[in-house]
Order: C-alpha cells, then structure tokens, then sequence
C-alpha cells in the first residue's frame, strides 16, 4: 500500500508581499512622525499611506493564494481501467 504524499506549497510571494506590507505600513508612521503637526507628511501624506497600507497592501498579501507545487514523479500515474471483476 503506497503512502500518500503531502502537497508543498510555496509561500514564498505570500511572505514577501506581506513584508511590503509591512513595509508600507511602517513608512506610513514614519511620514506620521516626521515635521510638524500642520505639515503636509503628517496631515495627509502619512494618512494615505496608512491606508493604502492597512486596507490595500496588507489584504492582498493575506489573501493572495498559495501555489502547490507538484513534480511529475509525485502525480499519480494513469493506470488501466478495472475490469470489474471481484475477489
């Protein structure tokens, strides 16, 4: 009886897009904290980028399927039709 291999998935585009969304979100609080309370960064630059980073980039890197991968020696063979006796 043949044991039943696991898929591998490759997370690795999932990672790095939430990284750039980690990414955004930090350069968002850094506009945040840079010049002075009526600045243009930290009145609208920072929250743009905030949001963009929060409802945008953070959602895709979450959701952004993740791909198996499958060599030909892990796909089953195609093998001859039974012919329907029992024993």
């Amino acid at each position: 009886m043949a044991r039943k291999q696991t898929e591998k998935t490759d997370f690795r585009t999932n990672l790095m897009l939430y990284y750039g969304a980690i990414g955004v979100v930090i350069l968002g609080y850094v506009f945040l904290a840079i010049g002075d309370a009526n600045s243009i960064t930290s009145l609208t630059l920072g929250p743009i980028i905030l949001v963009a980073g929060y409802l945008v980039a953070m959602p895709v890197a979450l959701l952004r399927g993740a791909k198996s991968q499958k060599s030909a020696e892990e796909q089953p063979s195609v093998s001859s039709p039974k012919t329907g006796q029992n024993n």
